[in-house]
């Protein structure tokens, strides 16, 4: 993977393995702790808090091998940011500035991080994983915001702008899939499309990106949330009329409500625009031989 890669890299220019660079006083060794009820195979009468750790193929470790608390978090944070891990001072604004495509388009994502929020004003940075964690480093702002849970499924992604909001309230109207997650849930999600044309005429400069609407419905699809998660993945058709991938996944959960006429021709518009799309084809095959 991308990671052990990166890991490969560490071992060649910092001069240390990669576990002995995690051990480097940036990135401290920690050991995880969690309650248990069993102990060799027998119940205990009460929980007990047994220091823990897990295992993973070393090949993993880049990616899913550092255990951490939210203090230990903030010193990296502070170092990353005070230039303390790079011999150069350019190479955090660089890792942190958008990809660009062969045509010179750029694009909604930078070297190495999940999440990137690059939009005018109170830019965001940071990481989300196992759907439990998620980090964003306000550059501009002075600020960052981690959540750390034990709960898979919980999403934090989708709070955290509100949390960061807290401490500036302006983040939350800047961060555009905040705020309408905000109102919608005032309005109604089936007042989607109405809410962004009003918001689009009063701000026309209001804009949210393709990729966002698509992972939040999908976060919302994961958790049952049916309704919520169409309204939204049909509002990404209505915004990016010319993303077959948009339509594809529109035409997903019109599927699993069993709107299979709607499905059908969500699906058909999606090879339309992309006749690569073999999924699609797949699942108008099958749809077809029911």
């Amino acid at each position: 993977s991308d990671y052990n890669l990166e890991a490969c890299e560490i071992n060649r220019f910092s001069f240390l393995d990669y576990l002995n660079f995690l051990r480097s006083p940036q990135v401290l060794e920690l050991i995880p702790y969690r309650f248990r009820k069993n102990l060799d195979g027998h119940p205990l009468k009460e929980e007990i808090l047994f220091n823990d750790y897990y295992e993973f193929p070393d090949f993993t470790f880049p990616g899913a091998g550092l255990n951490c608390t939210s203090e230990d978090f903030a010193n990296w944070i502070i170092a990353l940011q005070n230039n303390k891990l790079f011999q150069k001072s350019t190479t955090l604004q660089t890792m942190w500035s958008p990809i660009k495509l062969n045509n010179g388009t750029a694009t909604s994502w930078t070297r190495g991080w999940g999440i990137a929020k690059l939009r005018e004003r109170h830019k965001a940075i940071g990481m989300s994983g196992g759907s439990r964690s998620v980090f964003l480093i306000y550059p501009d702002d002075n600020l960052a915001v981690v959540v750390l849970t034990n709960l898979a499924g919980s999403y934090p992604e989708d709070f955290i702008e509100e949390i960061a909001g807290c401490y500036n309230a302006e983040i939350i109207k800047a961060d555009p899939l905040t705020y309408l997650r905000k109102n919608l849930k005032k309005v109604g999600f089936d007042k989607a499309i109405d809410f962004v044309k009003n918001e689009k005429i009063q701000n026309p400069k209001w804009s949210v990106q393709e990729d966002e609407l698509n992972n939040w419905a999908y976060r919302m699809l994961a958790k049952n949330q049916l309704n919520e998660a169409s309204e939204i993945f049909k509002l990404n058709v209505f915004l990016f009329p010319d993303s077959w991938n948009a339509y594809d996944s529109y035409g997903e959960i019109l599927l699993k409500m069993n709107n299979k006429t709607k499905a059908i021709e969500m699906y058909k518009k999606s090879i339309q625009l992309n006749p690569s799309n073999e999924n699609g084809k797949k699942v108008l095959n099958e749809i077809n031989g029911q």
